[in-house]
């Protein structure tokens, strides 16, 4: 029996009752733009909802390439067009339910918390008999392919982890459901001129290529810098992932390009890149292949073995190595690694020729962590990952290899080979950074040799340490002619810290009012200042210490180690408040063969654009995402020059995640902290709405409001399709069920209603959940059927009512309302809160009033158990404040009559 063979297609789905329906998908095009090795893409999905009754929320989860920046999220319902704007996470998502709680059309996209290629979609409201088209568009680099020697571009059509493929039965079962339409996926490929593309070709799919030209060229336009290629399918159902290739010539030419931004004052952006060419002896290092040999393996070992082979093969005389097998378990072939030699060679592969798919589950973690440990500790260690990467808990790996690998500064590497046509190109692709190597992905029935090789000649190659990037300015008002101003990026880390500025006088005196030790104020332990609407709900971060921004951002902060014939790119973010022109970047190593130095001229775009900068701030959020980046090298200018993370150790993590956000907010691209969210405020200019894009020291409220989307039409793209429904697996020693969506439609069983002509497959796959209920957050896990349960976001009046027992005593009265609070504080109707207060409450009353009420119910009907209740009063008052403000001066003292009149 197969692994994971229990399996079927998913689509933009929601649920009635207790039953799955699925709307038809009836067309999905997507366009992609290549420029040398950036790419931006944009995905358009059409929906029908057919029925005569409006669908209050469809949820679908989907994958995107890892690292990729969301920069645009629209959602087209009938003639309103919905344009998404980034927000904190929290935030985001409230502004949603607030939105299909008031009934209107609404979407919110978000990046999953475990895996960087897994976002999921949400919409609201969604009108009967209504077509819904969704947009996403996103820029990404483009990965170096070593054995095309070209740039690889892909499209993934399912999320990992990949337990399972659709049966042919299934596939065709699906198609038989299609509404007319299909699939057109058009890509623009253009090189610089002076540069050439020698061909595209496609290991996935067939496709038409035009060159000379691209799908927007005139036809008397001919430049072979230019080409394109088109895919054009009658069915929504891609199949596998999408994979092109552009062969190049000369695109590896180092290259350091200045954009200005469009709407940000004297903000910049600088991406340096290069496919370096340099030779070094090589190094004699103690060489570990650690191969998955789990059960969701079973249709790559062939392709393992075949990569294993061509490693031991081309090992050279004067290494040490080891095999290490892993899954549920791990075993070495040797319990110390052995020189290479004939009989240690012929052991090997012998073992090889031994490896099934038998070693159950997909357990990484562990298998690394023996791996390091058991290795020689006088020679510098290269570990090769061989794996599909069929896990979710990736953030605990990387940040193991972080400490292991970046921490200790010990002469250790990771590479990654990645496996099969559905590999976690996030697992794969995160390892790699975290481990200081590179990664390359090897599809089932794609050569791999030469990736194999250029693999093991980056593991041989020796270690280079301690890069560091130069800026010479073009300094035209010094006085000396050929005065050049040089800069060191990383003398930008140290950073005003709020605890160490100078206090201006107002502040200084507002630090001396002084407090009474006997405040006999109702619910007062102190002076009581109530706080803005802006920093209670605006700013989720407003109790952390603020940092000023360094005028320059490196990322990634530590420059990884260069590989020849493996593209690297750093960028830099500059801060609004520079003016000089960088003329130069200089890039310096070192390594136990002397310096490594490399001088790039800067060019400088004639015109403004976004893409630079929104690359560079995915970056930047990936690596606070992955535990790493600038704000972990950043210093105090003190006299103590401590470390930041060591100043706020207990604050730090979230430190981290506001500057995620300020970079996301401040750039409109999405991450790990902030997402998308489509509402119809976002359009009608509401103040709630709006964003200031400057740059205050981080932590100010005013990094942390939410952006108006951009009026430029070219970086204004939108949402993606939506799925929904819980998809568990469970796992049996080697193998076992496992449930996931094909970029694709509903199960034909599943199907709701029936009509003329076939219902169309929704394309990218997921795992998914959607509900009726606002307030339920799908979760990405794998679970068995009877045991999943989606996760609740907050207590809700149906959870509440199913208690065993109604509470008696006040104390228990107490802890029953308590439990029944919202964690940003508030309360709504629900029949178990009505029950407890013993009052009758009309269902129409909002939040802010029921929140009232069962503020002033614990102050005066339960004050013997103040102090039980007294911090969460004063939760739901820093809410209230927040909410009510924004009505004037006098709405929270109505709402203090009102509901006093109920309580008499």
């Amino acid at each position: 029996m197969s692994y994971g063979q229990s399996s079927y297609m998913c689509g933009c789905g929601y649920y009635v009752g207790h039953t799955k329906r699925y709307l038809p998908q009836v067309q999905l095009d997507a366009h992609t733009t290549i420029l040398s090795n950036t790419s931006r893409t944009t995905l358009k999905q059409t929906f029908t909802n057919p029925t005569s009754h409006d669908i209050k929320e469809c949820l679908y989860t989907f994958p995107l390439y890892d690292g990729v920046s969301v920069v645009a999220f629209d959602c087209r319902i009938g003639n309103r067009v919905l344009r998404g704007v980034v927000k904190e996470r929290s935030q985001a998502k409230a502004t949603f339910d607030r939105a299909v709680s008031r009934g209107e059309t609404a979407g919110y996209l978000e990046q999953s918390l475990d895996a960087s290629d897994v976002f999921s979609t949400r919409l609201g409201n969604i009108p009967a008999n209504e077509t819904i088209h969704v947009d996403i568009t996103y820029v990404g680099e483009l990965r170096h392919d070593a054995e095309a020697d070209g740039i690889r571009f892909t499209i993934p059509t399912r999320i990992a982890p990949r337990y399972g493929t659709v049966s042919d039965a299934e596939l065709s079962t699906a198609s038989s459901t299609q509404e007319k339409g299909g699939i057109s996926i058009t890509v623009d490929a253009s090189v610089a001129e002076g540069s050439f593309i020698r061909g595209i070709q496609s290991p996935s799919h067939p496709i038409a290529v035009t060159m000379g030209a691209t799908s927007t060229s005139s036809e008397s336009e001919v430049a072979m810098h230019k080409a394109s290629a088109t895919l054009s399918l009658g069915s929504t159902e891609l199949g596998q992932d999408f994979v092109l290739l552009v062969l190049t010539k000369d695109t590896g030419t180092p290259k350091a390009i200045l954009e200005s931004h469009p709407t940000l004052p004297n903000q910049r952006a600088l991406m340096l890149t290069l496919v370096p060419k340099f030779s070094l002896p090589r190094s004699n290092p103690e060489i570990v292949f650690v191969a998955d040999r789990s059960g969701s393996m079973e249709n790559n070992i062939p392709t393992l073995k075949s990569a294993l082979k061509v490693f031991l093969k081309s090992l050279p005389v004067g290494v040490r190595f080891n095999i290490c097998s892993f899954g549920s378990r791990n075993s070495f072939l040797w319990p110390k690694s052995q020189a290479y030699s004939r009989d240690s060679l012929n052991k090997a592969l012998a073992h090889v020729e031994t490896f099934r798919a038998d070693y159950g589950g997909t357990e990484i973690f562990d298998a690394l962590r023996e791996t390091i440990n058991n290795r020689h500790g006088d020679i510098p260690c290269e570990v090769m990952l061989l794996t599909d990467g069929a896990i979710w808990n990736q953030n605990s790996l990387v940040t193991y290899l972080n400490g292991e690998v970046g921490g200790s500064k010990a002469s250790l590497r990771l590479f990654a080979l990645g496996l099969g046509d559905h590999v976690s190109h996030s697992l794969i692709e995160s390892v790699a950074r975290a481990g200081s190597g590179f990664a390359q992905i090897v599809k089932n029935n794609e050569k791999l040799d030469s990736k194999v090789i250029r693999m093991l000649k980056g593991a041989l190659s020796p270690h280079t340490t301690d890069y560091s990037l130069e800026i010479k300015y073009d300094d035209r008002d010094a006085e000396e002619e050929d005065f050049e101003l040089v800069e060191k990026v990383t003398d930008s880390l140290k950073v005003l810290l709020s605890d160490t500025k100078t206090l201006t006088q107002s502040e200084a005196k507002e630090q001396k009012k002084p407090t009474s030790f006997f405040d006999d104020g109702p619910g007062k332990a102190g002076p009581e200042k109530p706080p803005s609407a802006d920093n209670a709900n605006t700013d989720p971060f407003a109790y952390l210490p603020t940092i000023s921004v360094p005028k320059m951002i490196q990322t990634p902060q530590v420059i990884p180690p260069l590989y020849p014939f493996s593209r690297t790119s750093v960028y830099l973010l500059f801060s609004g408040d520079s003016h000089k022109v960088p003329k130069s970047v200089t890039l310096r190593a070192k390594s136990e063969h002397g310096p490594l130095e490399l001088e790039i001229p800067v060019e400088v775009l004639s015109f403004p654009g976004q893409t630079v900068h929104q690359l560079a701030a995915r970056k930047a959020i990936l690596e606070l995402e992955e535990g790493r980046g600038w704000i972990y090298e950043a210093k105090g200018t003190d006299d103590a020059e401590s470390l930041v993370k060591e100043r706020y150790p207990s604050r730090f993590e979230e430190m981290v995640q506001r500057e995620a956000v300020r970079l996301g907010v401040r750039f409109q691209v999405g991450g790990k902290w902030s997402s998308f969210v489509a509402v119809q405020a976002n359009d009608d200019g509401s103040k709630d709405e709006e964003v200031d894009m400057s740059v205050p020291p981080v932590g100010s409220a005013s990094v942390c409001k939410s952006a108006s989307d951009s009026d430029d039409d070219d970086m204004g793209f939108g949402c993606f399709d939506m799925t929904p429904a819980p998809t568990p697996v469970s796992r049996t020693g080697g193998g076992g069920t496992a449930n996931f969506c094909s970029f694709g439609g509903a199960p034909p069983s599943a199907s709701a209603y029936s009509m003329s002509g076939p219902v169309a497959a929704s394309h990218y796959s997921g795992r998914f959940e959607a509900t009726g209920d606002a307030s339920q957050e799908a979760r990405l896990e794998y679970r068995p059927r009877a045991a999943y349960r989606g996760k609740a976001r907050r207590s809700t009046p149906a959870a509440a009512a199913a208690a065993p027992a109604a509470p008696q005593s006040a104390n228990e009265k107490v802890h029953a309302v308590i439990e029944l609070q919202d964690f940003e504080g508030w309360w709504e109707h629900s029949k178990a809160l009505v029950t407890i207060l013993g009052i009758k409450v009309p269902r129409a009353r909002t939040k802010e009033w029921v929140t009232m009420l069962v503020v002033r119910w614990l102050e005066v009907r339960m004050k013997a158990e103040a102090e039980v209740w007294e911090l969460v009063v004063e939760k739901a008052r820093t809410w209230l404040e927040g909410q009510v403000m924004r009505k004037g001066e006098g709405e929270m003292e109505r709402l203090k009559r009102e509901v006093g009149a109920l309580l008499k």
